[in-house]
């Protein structure tokens, strides 16, 4: 049968309609397929670790410590040891890395991981205040906590600690001076827990408020020294560790694997009974008590 013109435009414009429709389709097949890529290169973008690699390029993980005895020992040669970085080593192990430790005071110790000085700070109280300028990981251990006398000073209680006329020997920019200047106790602050021991030697304070294990440690080397517990409690704190604000969350979650697994094993307690650590409940003759 033979078409007319109309006819022909007819199949004309139903031809040109059927070949938009099979574009359309197409089209739109390949643009969700482009989606989809562009979903799984996006959730693969998200599950990178930048901050892992950039620790596993450089070779190196760098942390920052504050002498805290006898969870983190600086010594002479400015290096640290200690329990509180055995998470540490077991995260470089982990990723193929070395650690490499670097001291420095707890008053500049968040200043120097914003500074990128280290990758992670150490055996760090968890704060409110520094929560606002780094982020912090799972915890590690916690503590409560003590004042640190002179035996032959006649005090028993924190009562007559912090009704003294002598004030408190505590570093500067650590939980413990927060801690005071929160109970409105006279403060002496000094750079180290060493350096107030000796202040209170020396006459120029009535004791020492210390992170639990630092007060055993001490009070262990030097018998003149004992550890008041004060009641109600001045001090209770989780201990983790600071890394930068930017870190990723995939690296987050690395890190805390290696910490977490580290508690859970029980290495960490060990290490800490090694080094001479005793919790509040087995001081024995190292208390005074009223």
């Amino acid at each position: 049968m033979a078409l007319t013109k109309q006819s022909r435009y007819t199949f004309y414009v139903l031809g040109l309609l059927l070949l938009s429709l099979i574009a359309g389709y197409l089209g739109g097949q390949s643009g969700s397929d482009g989606g989809s890529s562009q979903a799984v290169a996006s959730s693969a973008s998200s599950s990178k670790a930048a901050w892992i690699d950039k620790i596993k390029k450089a070779g190196v993980l760098r942390v920052g410590c504050a002498d805290a005895p006898p969870t983190i020992v600086v010594k002479s040669d400015g290096t640290c040891t200690g329990p509180d970085l055995i998470p540490l080593q077991n995260l470089a192990d982990g990723i193929g890395v070395k650690v490499k430790t670097t001291s420095t005071t707890w008053q500049n110790i968040v200043a120097g991981l914003q500074a990128n000085k280290y990758d992670v700070a150490a055996d760090l109280d968890q704060t409110v205040e520094r929560s606002l300028a780094i982020r912090f990981t799972h915890p590690s251990w916690s503590y409560s906590g003590v004042f640190l006398v002179e035996r032959s000073g006649g005090y028993a209680t924190s009562k007559q600690i912090l009704a003294a006329s002598k004030p408190v020997a505590v570093p500067q920019g650590s939980t413990a001076d927060l801690a005071l200047q929160q109970a409105k106790a006279k403060g002496l602050r000094v750079d180290n827990f060493q350096n107030a021991a000796s202040a209170v030697k020396a006459g120029r304070a009535s004791g020492v408020f210390a992170d639990l294990p630092t007060a055993v440690d001490m009070a262990t080397k030097d018998k003149s020294l004992g550890i008041v517990i004060p009641d109600p409690a001045l001090l209770v704190r989780h201990v983790a560790y600071g890394v930068p604000a930017t870190i990723d969350s995939r690296s987050m979650e690395i890190i805390n694997v290696a910490i977490d697994n580290s508690v859970a094993s029980g290495e960490i307690d060990r290490a800490f009974a090694e080094a001479g650590y005793r919790d509040a409940d087995s001081l024995g003759d190292l208390e005074i008590k009223s």
